[in-house]
């Protein structure tokens, strides 16, 4: 006679409810995880390919504007000291003082190169499906939520799976699914009610954070712009935005520089 015969109706009712919240977290942490590593990264090269563009230029606009009106303060300070007009001192006190511009400047650059490579090295629709199919079944497999009593080999190898899935390396995933099956084993579901219990106490509060968090993350950037990237009259008015911006910025650096040249030649003229 086998095991399950003889256990109990509440016993089996909760073997059922567990089996079932197990399912329920797994399908909630392929979820989160496409989000994360999938959606996110290719929304936010979206983003940047039909936006952030237009406000590195504005940024960079802003700074130049920003520069110039300070490179006159300093400048009228020596005028007003008396002191000699050093042009490379004058450049390395702005160098200093827009260190975090240039920072930034360069880390918006650097968004949009990542945009390039992320949209250039899309999977194709066949290999997508096949690189979900084989993490959800890894998934099932290996993460800890849903395999508590992993071994040693199994974090080794659940570890690669999370490695892989974030760089998108079907290959790798190819592998570690053929790996995972020299560590299969036939897995039973306890018999102890208490033990049960606990474990679908557990799996409850592990389904209502991530919940949670899923509902969160998708009233923040870039999930809240999903429906907005795809509406051209949106991106439209976006970046006419930010041409106002790029001409305000444009226009404060071309008075900036037309002062800074009067200021000079007032100097050079003996006017303080």
């Amino acid at each position: 006679m086998t095991q399950s015969l003889q256990l109990t109706p509440e016993t089996l009712k909760l073997q059922e409810e567990v089996t079932a919240l197990e399912k329920q977290l797994g399908e909630l942490i392929l979820e989160r995880d496409e989000l994360l590593n999938a959606v996110k990264p290719n929304l936010e090269a979206k983003y940047q390919k039909k936006i952030g563009y237009r406000e590195l230029e504005r940024f960079g606009m802003e700074l130049e504007a920003r520069k110039m009106k300070r490179k006159i303060e300093l400048v009228q300070k020596a005028i007003n000291r008396q002191e000699a007009i050093i042009t490379e001192k004058i450049e390395d006190q702005l160098d200093k003082e827009f260190k975090e511009w240039y920072k930034k400047i360069d880390e918006r650059y650097q968004k949009l190169q990542d945009a390039e490579n992320q949209l250039s090295g899309l999977m194709t629709k066949r290999e997508s499906e096949e690189f979900k199919k084989l993490y959800h079944e890894l998934v099932f497999k290996l993460h800890p939520d849903l395999n508590p009593d992993q071994t040693e080999n199994e974090k080794i190898l659940w570890n690669k799976v999370q490695q892989a899935y974030v760089n998108g390396d079907l290959e790798e995933v190819r592998s570690l699914r053929i790996l995972i099956d020299t560590y299969e084993g036939t897995i039973e579901q306890s018999s102890s009610i208490e033990i049960l219990e606990k474990r679908k106490t557990k799996l409850a509060e592990q389904i209502h954070k991530i919940t949670g968090q899923l509902n969160k993350m998708k009233t923040q950037f870039p999930f809240n712009l999903i429906d907005k990237l795809n509406d051209t009259d949106w991106v439209q008015l976006k970046l006419k935005d930010l041409s106002k911006k790029i001409d305000y910025w444009e226009d404060k650096l071309i008075k900036f520089t037309e002062l800074f040249e009067i200021l000079l030649n007032s100097q050079k003229a003996g006017v303080n």
